[in-house]
């Protein structure tokens, strides 16, 4: 058999009966039959010929004790007389309408003599994906830096079975990042190695024939049914390039190795019971220094004054922005031009008509501002697309495709906002919020909720470890918030005067335990504030732009500051 001439995969042709096939196995994986997991009706493969062509071959379960101990992934293989079949499939896996097929006057040898490519890979970058250059399910390969690794989930599939998933996200070389979804072995794989105590702190995944992905109106990538395979950290060059020029330009930008190194998120109570910081909401303006921190609290109210979504970049996710373009004139004057412009509030600018197609792909995602109350105050936060699709099972564009009717004197904000956000007033939910150099810079108070959580062990953990109950019961339990907060310092201001929620304290260094510093921070609540019990009712939204509404009857103690005199 080795002595026949070798038929490249270009040639084959439905009138080719006696030939060979020279061919590597690039990847193999088990069909099993409908509502029996154990019985495999058929072995399917991805085989690639010296010359780089690729082929789909299939084997039946018939022909198993013959041929499967020969098919092993990056082997070699000489296959004689495989027969030329049609592949049936909704989705081609290599492109092409035909496969190979394994019968009973087939032969296979395994040879060692491969002068081909050890892996031939077609990357597409993310850039093209994003802007939907390449159609959805179409196979490709990528390339692409781990970011961050979310934890791995069980999801229901349609058929009411659970299916193993698990999201990451990946950036190339140009800093475009992007969405990948892993299922079932891939998401178990590649699960098993984030979470290795061996890993490498930057970890590169090189995915050899996954497909592109478009879920909820959301742009990413995926591997294609059980054909892809994955390359994690191989040593191969495709891999070893990109992790050399990744982390030397990485370096190149940063003093600390540690700000690059892949990141990885295990589950949602690690990221809570493990979380270094907690604070309560009166103490968040304090911090000075850019972290993330727990806060626990219940939202009441959502503000129907700011818009609860936004245009985003398919590129970075930042705010999309349209402006007129100006043109001077010779008299010094200027004309607005019929043609305007979209720009990225990350500086990067289209033309809108040269990518007209892109404008009209932009998606909308969430931006949904809450207020959230603890026992110490009340403080904005900022639900993100991540997050809310996951309480709402809806995408921003989807809410928006039912609640048509906007207020134009608000840009995106609604006259009535969507039911769905009725679900969140009076819930109790751990908070994991950035304090990001903005905030401390400009003093802004509103935070972007990174995660969070309403669950009834994490909650009663929380309240646990950090003693928050404690607290709420005795305002002179001053010590364990101290504790709590680290050596936050609170921020000297001249001014007493009182905006909203947010009372300025005085000057106080938490970290001197001297007791006249104490003191100041120990004095009776009532000494400071005025008390009024307050029914705040409402049963509808008014549909007033700038009113904030508490959803149901709330009776609580309403803390209204005495301004010194």
């Amino acid at each position: 058999m080795e002595n026949n001439k070798i038929t490249m995969f270009r040639s084959l042709d439905a009138h080719l009966t006696n030939y060979t096939i020279k061919a590597k196995i690039i990847s193999l994986w088990h069909k099993k039959m409908n509502g029996d997991d154990k019985q495999i009706y058929r072995v399917d493969m991805l085989l690639m010929d010296e010359e780089g062509s690729f082929i789909q071959c299939s084997c039946l379960n018939k022909l198993f004790k013959r041929f499967l101990k020969h098919l092993v992934v990056d082997d070699c293989l000489l296959i004689h007389k495989p027969s030329l079949a049609k592949d049936t499939t909704k989705i081609k896996v290599t492109g092409k309408d035909q496969k190979l097929s394994l019968y009973p006057f087939s032969s296979v040898l395994k040879i060692e003599n491969w002068s081909g490519p050890r892996y031939y890979f077609r990357f597409t970058d993310f850039k093209s994906v994003l802007t939907k250059k390449v159609p959805a399910n179409t196979p490709i390969d990528f390339v692409g830096y781990v970011v961050v690794s979310y934890p791995i989930e069980d999801v229901d599939k349609k058929d009411g079975t659970k299916a193993k998933r698990m999201n990451l996200t990946l950036k190339d070389l140009h800093d475009t990042k992007i969405s990948l979804t892993l299922w079932e072995n891939y998401a178990i794989e590649m699960s098993d190695y984030m979470n290795g105590k061996n890993r490498e702190d930057h970890v590169v995944l090189l995915v050899h024939f996954g497909t592109v992905n478009i879920y909820q109106e959301k742009i990413g990538l995926t591997n294609m049914f059980e054909a892809s395979r994955l390359f994690i950290n191989s040593d191969i060059d495709e891999i070893r390039e990109f992790k050399n020029r990744y982390v030397e330009k990485e370096f190149s930008q940063s003093s600390s190795s540690k700000q690059s190194c892949s990141q990885v998120i295990s589950n949602v109570e690690d990221q809570f019971l493990n979380a270094g910081d907690f604070v309560f909401n009166a103490f968040i303006s304090s911090i000075d220094k850019e972290k993330k921190v727990v806060i626990v609290g219940t939202i009441i109210a959502i503000s129907n004054h700011k818009p609860w979504y936004y245009l985003a970049c398919n590129h970075c996710k930042k705010q999309i922005e349209e402006r007129s373009q100006l043109v001077e004139k010779e008299d010094g004057s200027f004309h607005v031009l019929d043609q305007n412009i979209i720009e990225c509030t990350n500086a990067i600018t289209y033309n809108l008509i040269a990518c007209l197609a892109i404008y009209l792909l932009l998606p909308n995602r969430y931006k949904i501002p809450l207020r959230v109350q603890d026992s110490t105050g009340t403080v904005s936060c900022t639900l993100f697309d991540y997050e809310a699709i996951k309480l709402f099972k809806k995408t921003a564009k989807q809410l928006l495709d039912v609640y048509t009717k906007v207020d134009s004197s608000t840009e995106g904000a609604f006259q009535t906002l969507p039911t769905e956000f009725d679900t969140l007033i009076n819930r109790k939910f751990a908070f994991q919020i950035k304090v990001s150099s903005y905030n401390i810079a400009n003093q802004s108070k509103n935070y972007g909720i990174s995660m969070l959580s309403s669950d009834d062990d994490i909650l009663s953990a929380l309240e646990n470890k950090w003693k928050i109950n404690e607290f709420d019961q005795s305002e002179s339990n001053v010590q364990s918030l101290s504790d709590s907060v680290g050596n936050v310092k609170f921020i000297s201001k001249e001014s007493h005067s009182v905006i909203g929620d947010n009372v300025t304290p005085e000057h106080v260094d938490v970290t001197d335990h001297g007791q006249s510093k104490l003191e100041n921070i120990k004095r009776n609540l009532q000494e400071v504030y005025d008390v009024d019990a307050v029914d705040s009712s409402s049963t509808k939204r008014p549909n007033i732009p700038g009113n904030v509404e508490i959803k149901d009857v709330i009776k609580f103690d309403l803390i209204t500051p005495k301004l010194e005199k």
